[in-house]
């Protein structure tokens, strides 16, 4: 009850999966807190769960739901992601992303947010970022537009470093590139800035 509407919002979420079809999904429910009316005695007589919003996913067979609830735009309420899948020997951890709409009171769903794993809220330039594992390590910084999430810069770290942003038109712009001379700690470290450089 942590979540969206703190004690008026709560959250269902099932794994099921069956073996013998290898057939594996997620259901998301969200529910909301409403009043029993009773109109013979014009007054409330007690309080339901009432279900809002329903999602199913197909999902992978070798990790669990792994729920986090937190914060992802900065606007004070929890949002809610679950692991979808796994890639890159492990490496990447793909999430699906509902923000918490005040107004609606509903969530949305991001319908890209698988496309970018290792979420993670970016508190330096109030975004999201994500760390995608190759062979380079990119951070990607995003923002949320209606129902997705949208690069506006990258740091690509190889045997160079090669910083990114997207101008107006759209498009993706070199506006640093320099040699990598860190260790394999740096190699692997999210970046929380672009303009200028900083973990």
């Amino acid at each position: 009850m942590n979540i969206g509407g703190k004690r008026i919002t709560k959250i269902g979420v099932e794994n099921f999966r069956n073996d013998k079809r290898e057939d594996n999904f997620v259901i998301v429910s969200f529910y909301q807190r409403d009043s029993i009316w009773d109109h013979k005695k014009q007054k409330n007589v007690g309080e339901i769960w009432k279900s809002m919003q329903r999602f199913y996913f197909d999902k992978d067979g070798l990790t669990g739901i792994n729920a986090e609830i937190s914060d992802f735009n900065n606007d004070g309420f929890k949002d809610f992601t679950f692991q979808s899948g796994i890639a890159a020997r492990g490496g990447n951890i793909i999430r699906t992303l509902f923000i918490y709409n005040p107004e609606s009171k509903n969530f949305t769903l991001i319908k890209n947010s698988d496309s970018f794993p290792n979420l993670s809220y970016n508190s330096t330039l109030n975004c999201i970022n994500s760390l995608i594992l190759t062979g380079s390590t990119t951070t990607s910084f995003l923002k949320i537009k209606g129902d997705s999430l949208d690069e506006f810069a990258r740091v690509d770290v190889s045997d160079k470093i090669l910083v990114e942003e997207k101008d107006s038109l759209g498009r993706f712009r070199i506006i640093e590139e320099k040699i990598f001379t860190g260790n394999d700690e740096d190699f692997y470290r999210i970046y929380k800035n672009y303009k200028p450089l900083e973990f």
